[in-house]
């Protein structure tokens, strides 16, 4: 028997390339349930975070600050940003009022906590949100927020065609209006893993887990178990905006996909390659895995059977190359291999079995 699990898998894929331009990064510090003190757990996880950095080749600015000003003669007008993620253990929001960001670094705030229902996991991107402030003239306000504008979209923006969130508007100083538009880019984002298998509201116990998760990327025999590796995947795609970020929603209307690479793939049309959630691909679609060219199950489908692992495909690539993440090229050429898959908002399995 085999049993389905709602799903929206994950990217990776590994060349003999330089060594990645993206780079995933995991902040442990809110993990109080101690998921990740499994060691074959945690090691599983930043293998597919290395396989899924691998298959981006964007390249992220740092961010060196959250104060952006703008000056114009004797006036500034300043942005001053603060981003939030989701507590992996607690569900709480956090709120960083300073923060910083290596160059090429995405960086995910994970844990684990007891998921109600069917949910094998959550992620998503961060959130975004600014006070602004400004003085001097009106007669030289314009061209201090224009300068603020372009100055926190260098920063904010990291330099990428993903715009994760963007906010726009007028801002007044002394009666005179400018408009402003700004926008964040890949920065941080956050994921969780379920806890409690049986939703007994009770962490459960490494045996417990030991049942119900393949934690072990290297053991690829495991009937009836989820597949960690796949699941991690998936999350960390839907962490980089895939079904919910301003760049997903600008290529999508419905569940028609108007981006340009995914259209070619679905032979020249768009119209109902989404799913109905329209945040992920529509199920049981069919398309080719770059590493083998054999068909299966587009990764970012509904579904994975327990007991499986699915590897990425060229729709799942040309769904992030159309949101604006720059990737591997496909694979018609020696040059790569491909070794995994790719992510989602959400994972959902089912108690009971199917045939």
């Amino acid at each position: 028997m085999k049993r389905k699990i709602q799903i929206a898998v994950l990217t990776l894929i590994l060349g003999s390339q330089a060594a990645p331009a993206f780079n995933i990064v995991f902040d442990y510090s809110n993990d109080s349930s101690n998921f990740f003190g499994n060691t074959t757990a945690k090691a599983t996880l930043e293998k597919a975070a290395a396989d899924l950095s691998a298959a981006i080749t964007t390249s992220l600015a740092p961010v060196t600050t959250d104060v952006y000003t703008g000056t114009n003669g004797v006036t500034t007008a300043t942005f001053d940003w603060k981003l939030t993620y989701t507590n992996p253990t607690t569900g709480a929001t956090v709120t960083l009022n300073t923060f910083t960001s290596a160059a090429n670094t995405f960086t995910l705030y994970v844990g684990a906590q007891p998921i109600a229902g069917t949910t094998l996991g959550q992620g998503g991107t961060g959130g975004a949100g600014f006070s602004f402030g400004g003085s001097g003239s009106g007669s030289q306000w314009t061209g201090a927020v224009a300068a603020a504008e372009a100055a926190s979209n260098a920063g904010m923006g990291r330099g990428a065609n993903v715009t994760f969130s963007s906010f726009s508007g007028s801002l007044a100083l002394g009666g005179t209006p400018a408009n402003y538009n700004v926008r964040t880019g890949p920065i941080l984002g956050n994921l969780w893993f379920d806890n409690d298998s049986n939703n007994d509201n009770v962490i459960d116990d490494a045996v417990m887990l030991g049942n119900y998760w393949n934690f072990d990327y290297a053991n690829t025999s495991f009937a009836g178990k989820n597949d960690f590796y796949s699941v991690a995947l998936h999350e960390m795609i839907h962490s980089l905006g895939f079904g919910g970020s301003d760049s997903w929603d600008n290529e999508h209307s419905g569940t028609t996909w108007l981006g340009a690479k995914a259209v070619a793939q679905n032979g020249g049309s768009g119209a109902g390659l989404l799913a109905s959630d329209q945040a992920h691909i529509v199920s049981s679609y069919s398309s080719t895995r770059l590493d083998t060219g054999a068909v299966q199950e587009a990764v970012m489908d509904p579904t994975l059977t327990q007991g499986t692992r699915k590897y990425l495909t060229q729709m799942d690539l040309a769904m992030l190359n159309d949101m604006g993440y720059q990737v591997v090229p496909e694979a018609n050429t020696n040059a790569m291999l491909l070794v995994g898959l790719s992510g989602l908002l959400w994972l959902t399995r089912r108690k009971s079995a199917v045939s």
